[in-house]
């Protein structure tokens, strides 16, 4: 599958997958603070998906927890954070379930990384990161593997159990889940 990224803008809010935006002067409003607001990838005219992005702020705290509005951006439960600088978070991969597997949050990672060394002036890219294998419950949290955001150069920075993400799992719902695992999440940065 060939797959184009592109950063989203004003006029996509409401044409594509728009869960986590609650206006298209939203849209604006991020992509004027923070020079993008989140990264749309296409598959010729068919919208796979996108990875929303937020301006880290260490006092965050999604109004609505987990399963608010953007439960990504809330690291309260990792603080203190031994960070500095201006970063980005990363949030949830929103990529269609008929797409999931074909490398469209793979490339979706690889634009915001190339526009963050290219054309960004944050210091770093900052993200939760789940446990390989558990392939629901990534899809479900929206978030990769430790291990993919490694390939990319990312270190981890902290380990944390946050039963939240996981509250309610149960191994026949999610088989690939361990009972030792569930709620363990990774704090993982890519600096400059």
């Amino acid at each position: 599958m060939n797959i184009q990224c592109r950063p989203i803008e004003v006029g996509d809010y409401g044409v594509v997958e728009s869960g986590h935006w609650a206006s298209a002067d939203e849209v604006a409003e991020h992509i004027e603070r923070q020079g993008v607001g989140s990264m749309l990838a296409f598959a010729g005219p068919t919208f796979l998906g996108q990875l929303y992005l937020k301006e880290y702020d260490p006092d965050f705290r999604d109004p609505g927890g987990w399963y608010g509005e953007r439960p990504w951006a809330d690291f309260s439960a990792a603080q203190p954070l031994d960070v500095t600088g201006r970063l980005l978070t990363l949030g949830c991969y929103h990529v269609g379930a008929e797409f999931q597997g074909q490398g469209g949050g793979t490339a979706l990672l690889t634009a915001v990384v190339e526009w963050f060394k290219a054309e960004s002036d944050y210091e770093g890219l900052l993200t939760w990161a789940c446990q390989p294998g558990s392939h629901k419950l990534l899809a479900t949290a929206g978030q990769m593997p430790h291990t993919v955001y490694r390939r990319f150069g990312f270190r981890q920075l902290k380990e944390v159990r946050v039963p939240l993400w996981t509250e309610g799992v149960t191994a026949e719902e999610y088989p690939d889940v361990t009972e030792d695992e569930p709620g363990l999440l990774r704090v993982m940065l890519l600096a400059r």
